[in-house]
């Protein structure tokens, strides 16, 4: 950027206001001629608001507004006469494909408005090889769609869209949401299209995920008793095998101390408060020994099996874990219903089905990645 751009920017920064082919820059008149330029941010075409100003050309310059070219700082920006283009970023003629794959391919201008979509909701989605590779997957994915998923498609779009404006218009402060993208170099059209492309996914692998198979498997887990689904609230006392000053207390020692509580509570004496006074675990201290209706399967293998296993409201004696020796009391034991967990069921089960189809299946799929190269 020479010198005269630099002033000149400066004084637009600061409000100088172009009107007609006039300007007036530090009280001189000057003469300058405007041209529809074309703003390409890593593929992607935004065009400056009223409020950012209008490129023009003066003795053979040409300038553009400061404020709208901010955004890309750190980016390089470049000139292309011919075609009248303003580069930000890395160049690539957004029809080029950048990857080949069995089924089909991506364009450079495709992939660009997927990030901006992405960047738009989740303030992320860099156009590079991993965020291409992604994109693949989910196209490919999205074409395995039958035809009774691919006509109930439209609807879900609709709805979920309409969720999406809301939560934009909020986050915004506007209900003109479609001028809103239009100063993102997007439309309401791309939105839909990024969604269309997840839902389409999510539909791809739901055969994985069917009712009918969450059942058996929730089936099996309750049959192995293995505590999943099972929800619990403990109260406990932990003995460690180091002190308060974080000295080492032997085996022995510890599961002498854990039998003499175990005694007390045995004959009595209040569980909360010998807790507060004994206990080694800083996480239920304050609670007097007490977890509520907490997930069993957050817990450790041998106090998840005695919170599974042991009779309501019943002293244990000590049980040994890595952390040292517990007194424990169940005060509750619940299992929760296939209704109450299945869409937690269906979400894990989908997720684990998507890494392993981009995992496994998609880097033979893959024939031909070619991003743009940074200039």
């Amino acid at each position: 950027m020479n010198d005269k751009l630099k002033g000149l920017a400066l004084g637009l920064s600061l409000g100088v206001m172009l009107t007609g082919s006039v300007a007036y820059a530090s009280g001189t008149q000057i003469e300058v001629y405007f041209k529809q330029l074309k703003y390409m941010f890593d593929g992607l075409e935004k065009k400056p608001t009223a409020e950012q100003g209008q490129g023009f050309i003066y003795n053979g310059t040409t300038y553009v507004p400061l404020r709208f070219v901010s955004e890309a700082l750190g980016k390089e920006v470049s000139w292309d006469e011919n075609s009248g283009t303003i580069w930000v970023g890395k160049q690539g003629d957004p029809k080029a494909v950048v990857a080949t794959y069995k089924g089909g391919q991506m364009t450079w201008g495709e992939l660009n408005k997927l990030a901006a979509v992405m960047h738009l909701l989740r303030n992320t989605g860099e156009a590079d090889e991993e965020f291409l590779k992604y994109m693949v997957g989910n196209k490919v994915l999205a074409g395995r769609i039958t035809a009774e998923q691919k006509a109930a498609l439209p609807a879900e779009i609709d709805k979920q869209y309409a969720e999406l404006k809301k939560y934009l218009a909020q986050r915004q402060k506007t209900e003109d949401i479609a001028s809103f993208l239009a100063k993102e170099g997007l439309t309401e059209q791309d939105v839909r299209d990024y969604l269309g492309l997840y839902i389409a996914a999510e539909e791809a692998l739901s055969a994985q995920a069917t009712d009918a198979k969450l059942k058996e498997t929730y089936d099996a887990a309750i049959a192995a008793k293995t505590g999943e689904f099972v929800e619990a609230s403990v109260r406990h006392i932990l003995i460690s095998f180091k002190d308060a000053e974080g000295k080492e207390r032997s085996k022995d020692d510890a599961k002498k101390q854990a039998l003499d509580i175990a005694g007390k509570l045995k004959n009595g004496e209040d569980f909360a408060a010998l807790a507060k006074q004994y206990t080694d675990d800083p996480g239920s201290k304050d609670t007097g020994g007490l977890y509520e209706n907490q997930p069993v399967t957050d817990w450790t293998e041998a106090f998840r099996k005695a919170a599974v296993e042991l009779e309501l409201n019943k002293i244990s004696e000590p049980i040994e874990t890595e952390f040292g020796y517990h007194i424990m009391r169940v005060e509750a034991r619940s299992t929760q219903s296939f209704d109450e967990v299945k869409d937690e069921m269906k979400s894990e089960a989908l997720e684990k089905a998507y890494d392993t189809f981009m995992e496994q299946e998609l880097p033979g799929l893959i024939e031909k990645l070619d991003l743009p190269k940074a200039k």
